[in-house]
């Protein structure tokens, strides 16, 4: 009996109005409710769930997310009024507070893909470092140099800050600030630009610090690749080695991920 059919079974409410799909990070569960009837039984719901999955310690309805920093919009419904968790995921551990950061699982298959990219005595510029979602199974798993990983929201910063220590790893330069604006970096062999939408804006800070060769990991969300495509086609010095469709975004987007090459030096 799948999620939805249990549920449906322990709450007796009617199998339409119910969610069918969750996410669970460390003993924390997230999920959206479909409709305002399932609203109404919120609780309801809640406690149904603490019942299926005995680990679970917490319910989350989420609402949306909002700003600049993308931050999560979510209401417990059921458990301890907790919402600070550690999260595992390839052999990483990462601290964050689902109520103030943002985790997307459609994501998992793009950062074990990086692990595999990633090649020793590289040295790394993480533009949108986050809590560490791609820099820290990079520096985990594989021998580059250096890992420069650029984060401008304190909230996340102090997450990447933790995440850095509690994996033990001492190749992350963690820097808190726009990386338009972040000076010195060294040339970079590989980038990586885990942020939308409207990634372009960000591309000439990206060129300035590449070299011939770089390898430009750009994210970015659309409903149709052609035009990601020709707006990259207006920067006649980088090459689209590979495209790649994460997930499906929204009903009528998708997140893809271009890999870029640094076709002459940038100065």
């Amino acid at each position: 009996m799948g999620f939805k059919d249990t549920l449906a079974e322990k709450t007796k409410l009617p199998i339409d109005i119910l969610p069918s799909s969750y996410h669970i990070l460390g003993n924390i569960l997230l999920l959206k409710l479909p409709n305002k009837k399932a609203m109404r039984e919120k609780g309801k719901i809640g406690l149904a769930i603490l019942k299926m999955f005995p680990y679970i310690k917490t319910v989350c309805m989420q609402k949306g997310v909002s700003g600049e920093f993308r931050k999560p919009k979510v209401e417990i419904i059921a458990g301890l009024k907790k919402t600070e968790i550690t999260h595992h995921e390839l052999g990483c551990k990462f601290k964050l507070d689902v109520s103030k950061i943002m985790w997307s699982k459609g994501n998992h298959a793009e950062r074990q893909h990086m692990i595999h990219v990633a090649k020793p005595h590289e040295i790394v510029v993480d533009m949108f470092a986050g809590i560490g979602y791609w820099c820290i199974p990079i520096a985990r798993h594989t021998k580059v140099r250096e890992i420069f990983a650029i984060e401008k929201n304190p909230v996340s910063f102090k997450y990447l800050q933790e995440n850095i220590r509690q994996n033990y790893i001492s190749n992350i330069i963690p820097i808190l600030g726009d990386c338009r604006n972040v000076k010195d970096l060294p040339k970079a062999d590989r980038i990586i630009m885990g942020y939308f939408p409207n990634t372009i804006k960000f591309l000439p800070a990206a060129l300035k610090i590449s070299k011939k060769g770089t390898i430009i990991h750009y994210h970015d969300i659309s409903s149709d690749i052609s035009k990601l495509k020709k707006a990259i086609s207006k920067y006649k010095n980088l090459k689209i080695k590979e495209v790649r469709e994460v997930k499906e975004y929204s009903p009528s987007k998708k997140h893809y991920v271009l890999d870029l090459q640094v076709l002459n030096t940038c100065e």
